[in-house]
């Protein structure tokens, strides 16, 4: 298949990998092989010490319009299970997996064990509102655009947001969003729950890179540990998480910016993180 060039970009800022989605001209529709990418670059960046925190944005006019819909017709060269010929070839992978690296996308984001940062301008929609709310923060602008779209393509959610939507938004909501596909404008997706920073027009990328700056400074073992238990009690029971809990500040203590933050406390001074 053709591939477009520089569909992502990454750079490294204060401890912050910044990662650009670059399909301005698709508003940053998510195609096979950017969700490829993507997911892929979401892996490697678990053991890249260099980097404490990512933020995610999109170039141009869009934080991220959702998946192609050259692959979800089933018109591109990618054949996607139920929409294309089902004589067409396609890999035993994603016969197992329709969503192939789009949901993969969402699994990293999550598995990744650091904070990850939304920088929201323009629309976020269908899956590319599945990768926002897997964020740990969203920071939005005035011209942020928010929707579970997916019905008015006819197609179902995907991309987790099953899952994260009514966590977000609660029960009720979530079900109205899915079902009528209401787009909502930025101080509705700030009311609903779906922002939870909103700042003038043009300022969400500099606000959160202010906040994933400020994450960045901090014990960033304690940091990524926190997240983790955070996950973990999102699906298990009291008792686990007392278990858990206690294991891994075992771990956590071990680290060097456990003795450092202790003694900065007793010496009465600001403690100088290393991020080990």
């Amino acid at each position: 298949m053709a591939r477009e060039e520089d569909m992502l970009l990454f750079r490294i800022e204060d401890g912050v990998g910044i990662i650009t989605l670059n399909r301005p001209h698709k508003l940053n529709a998510i195609s096979w092989d950017l969700a490829e990418e993507l997911s892929r670059l979401l892996y490697l960046l678990r053991d890249d010490d260099a980097v404490r925190v990512v933020l995610l944005h999109g170039a141009g006019r869009a934080f991220c319009a959702g998946g192609d819909l050259e692959f979800i017709s089933g018109d591109s060269e990618r054949p996607m299970p139920g929409t294309s010929d089902p004589s067409r070839p396609m890999a035993r992978s994603q016969r197992k997996t329709p969503g192939g690296p789009f949901v993969d996308v969402v699994r990293q984001m999550v598995a990744l064990d650091k904070p990850v940062i939304a920088a929201i301008h323009g629309a976020a929609v269908g899956a590319g509102l599945g990768y926002a709310m897997a964020c740990d923060r969203r920071f939005g602008d005035t011209t942020t655009r928010m929707s579970a779209i997916f019905t008015n393509v006819g197609v179902s959610p995907d991309c987790g947001v099953s899952w994260f939507l009514p966590r977000l938004v609660g029960l009720s909501n979530a079900l109205m969003l899915v079902e009528t596909a209401k787009i909502l404008n930025a101080e509705e997706s700030r009311a609903i729950g779906l922002l939870d920073e909103l700042v003038p027009e043009g300022r969400a990328f500099e606000a959160a890179l202010d906040y994933a700056r400020l994450i960045a400074r901090r014990a960033s073992v304690a940091v990524d540990m926190a997240r983790r238990l955070i996950y973990r009690g999102q699906t298990t029971t009291l008792e686990d998480i007392l278990d858990y809990e206690a294991a891994v500040g075992t771990m956590v203590a071990s680290a060097f910016d456990a003795r450092e933050g202790a003694t900065a406390f007793l010496e009465k001074r600001t403690p100088v993180f290393r991020g080990n």
